[in-house]
């Protein structure tokens, strides 16, 4: 299941909030050495967390460049220039999947898929086609298979224990067909997601 909670939402949702901070600190901070700061986005922000029962198994967060986000603020070194900055792009950050479901991409019920497409279901609803990201540089190729248009701001940079690489995805309703086709159900995720918010 798939939890979203915008950043003016947080108050209902401060336990599993609470809990996507911890898991989001361990992965990035414990496990691979990143820096967490702005830690909490701004009301802005559209927190995704992906459930299985009770536990988080993977998280993401997206935030629009019109507003201060990672590229321009605290990884501004990994693009050429300045990353631009309109109301059609949005941020994909702090992606992560817990340790045990990251081999599971090719799997219909892998939490990979269902955040992407949370991600596109979204975007394509709000009219946004773009997304910012900064990601381990291992998963451009999936992110070119799922039929996201990849262009890079720049060369892959070490992040703490990483090798990230900062890059624009671009996307229409074919990068959604493919990752419905991958995971099988063709139903919203994000319908599940409201129904998860509103109880």
């Amino acid at each position: 299941m798939l939890l979203a909670i915008p950043g003016t939402d947080i108050h209902p949702h401060a336990a599993p909030m609470e809990r996507a901070c911890q898991f989001r600190h361990k992965i990035f901070v414990d496990d691979r050495d990143w820096s967490d700061s702005n830690q909490a986005g701004c009301n802005h922000t559209v927190h995704r967390i992906c459930l299985r029962d009770e536990d988080i198994v993977g998280y993401q967060r997206l935030l629009p460049t019109t507003q201060p986000h990672l590229l321009t603020d605290n990884l501004a070194d990994m693009c050429w220039k300045r990353s631009s900055t309109d109301q059609r792009t949005f941020e994909r950050t702090r992606f992560c999947v817990a340790p045990g479901w990251r081999d599971t991409r090719s799997k219909g019920d892998g939490p990979l898929l269902e955040l992407a497409q949370g991600v596109v279901e979204w975007a394509l609803a709000h009219r946004v086609g773009t997304l910012a990201v900064a990601i381990d540089w291992r998963l451009v190729v999936i992110a070119m298979q799922l039929r996201f248009f990849v262009r890079p701001l720049g060369f892959p940079k070490r992040i703490g224990r990483d090798e990230a690489v900062a890059l624009r995805m671009s996307f229409d309703r074919e990068a959604l067909h493919t990752i419905q086709e991958a995971r099988g159900p063709k139903a919203s995720v994000l319908r599940e997601a409201a129904l998860a918010t509103a109880a």
